[in-house]
């Protein structure tokens, strides 16, 4: 598999992960980007990745911010349900990596520094028209975490990870609709479940931006022909809009509670 990281120059954390890619021998797939990731087309992306249509993923190493400045290494995918001021297209979300999250993300779960989430978050920002799968991962929330030399280690490492696992893994992919946007009842199954591999995660606050356009592209994006819901996080209005286009698709669906009981027979 041909693989590439993917580092804005001005984005800290992605510097700090990207000279620690460097020192454990990942730098020849590392890539500086000239502007912010969230907001780059895949035009733009062909300007300055080399021979871009033979990549077959993408990781791009970025800041995590939140509003609570708390503690949080992370992972997601990237799209837009509602507004697309943070890069992208409205309505589109872009092809992902489930494997290569969840591989990330149990990393993290194994090596958390004490006082830190380890998390994925729900589908958002941009970008959202690039050709081949990508997935985010994250450091946040505030410069002194971006900067911290143990945390740009720890990165790269579940980086390389993702690298040298990912490709071979045999999960089956599924896309989540329902919860919030930390969404721990998909966290609970990407970390633990041996078997399943969550990509787009669609959260009870994008209920109004919910079509089956939307839930077709969850899945086709995340590769899945089977999904999760959250059943009680998300308004039941939603919930139905959800289920009427996983059955009118034909799509196989699963709540997350009796998830692993069920999953465990598969």
């Amino acid at each position: 598999m041909n693989i590439r990281i993917l580092h804005w120059k001005d984005d800290k954390a992605a510097t700090n992960i990207s000279n620690n890619l460097k020192e454990i021998g990942l730098g020849n797939i590392c890539v500086q980007s000239p502007k912010s990731l969230l907001f780059t087309t895949q035009k733009e992306l062909e300007g300055f990745v080399k021979d871009c249509n033979k990549i077959d993923y993408f990781i791009v190493a970025s800041t995590h911010r939140s509003e609570t400045a708390k503690l949080a290494l992370t992972v997601h995918p990237t799209g837009n349900f509602g507004k697309s001021d943070l890069g992208g297209n409205l309505g589109e979300l872009s092809k992902t990596w489930s494997a290569g999250m969840k591989i990330g993300l149990q990393y993290y779960a194994r090596h958390s520094p004490e006082g830190f989430d380890i998390t994925m978050e729900a589908t958002h920002h941009g970008p959202t028209d690039w050709e081949k799968p990508l997935m985010f991962i994250e450091i946040g929330s505030t410069e002194k975490e971006w900067i911290r030399k143990d945390l740009g280690i720890l990165a790269a490492n579940a980086i390389k990870e993702i690298v040298e696992k990912a490709p071979k893994a045999k999960f089956e992919n599924y896309a989540g609709f329902g919860g919030i946007h930390y969404c721990p009842s998909f966290n609970k199954i990407q970390i633990e479940n041996e078997k399943a591999a969550i990509g787009h995660i669609v959260p009870k606050y994008a209920e109004d931006a919910i079509t089956e356009d939307i839930v077709k592209q969850a899945l086709e994006k995340s590769f899945a022909k089977k999904a999760i819901i959250d059943w009680k996080g998300i308004k039941s209005v939603a919930r139905e809009k959800v289920v009427a286009a996983l059955e009118n698709l034909g799509i196989e669906y699963f709540k997350t509670g009796n998830f692993e009981k069920i999953n465990n027979l598969i």
